[in-house]
């Protein structure tokens, strides 16, 4: 079935307000905002052991890590299976969880990791590193849109050479 703008509009608003909450929590107590180890920016402050801090890291895991990568399996496993039945992959199904567990990964690591023990004791520039690939994440997720998908992959060809891939060509390159 197709994609009804009233149900678009409720998903786009429902995003919204769940990154605004998410967001503010810290500001209003739950959890801390502190500098990145480099001071380029701000992040968690994971220097925090107290039951607050605990909580709400926990929290974040669960909520905008486990159960979004659960949700895109199970939906792309329904896609996949689609796909199989129809005989015509159009798209690597496993790749955007892949892409969601290498970028947020390290990151949701962290955060567990702050729950239980210290991490002051790793290196700044190493506590850096989930923070900077979980940054990553819109362009490797715009790269893996765009060039998993063989009508993107065909436009961007077009758009860079002037060249237009007929479809023999795209459906030979994908078997």
């Amino acid at each position: 079935s197709k994609l009804q703008w009233s149900t678009a509009i409720s998903m786009m608003v429902f995003a919204w307000l769940f990154a605004a909450f998410w967001s503010v929590m810290p500001l209003l107590g739950w959890g801390q905002y502190d500098y990145e180890p480099l001071r380029t920016c701000c992040t968690l402050d994971y220097s925090k052991g107290d039951r607050n801090y605990i909580t709400f890291l926990f929290a974040l895991s669960i909520f905008n890590f486990m159960i979004p990568g659960f949700i895109m399996l199970t939906a792309y496993q329904s896609i996949h299976q689609k796909f199989k039945k129809s005989g015509h992959y159009k798209f690597n199904t496993g790749l955007p969880l892949k892409t969601l567990v290498i970028c947020w990964g390290p990151y949701c690591l962290l955060c567990f990791y702050a729950v239980f023990e210290n991490v002051m004791f790793i290196s700044p520039k190493y506590r850096m590193i989930p923070a900077v690939i979980a940054k990553t994440v819109p362009t490797v997720d715009a790269f893996v849109y765009a060039l998993g998908n063989e009508n993107y992959r065909g436009g961007i060809w077009q758009f860079l050479t002037g060249q237009k891939i007929e479809k023999a060509e795209v459906d030979n390159k994908t078997k």
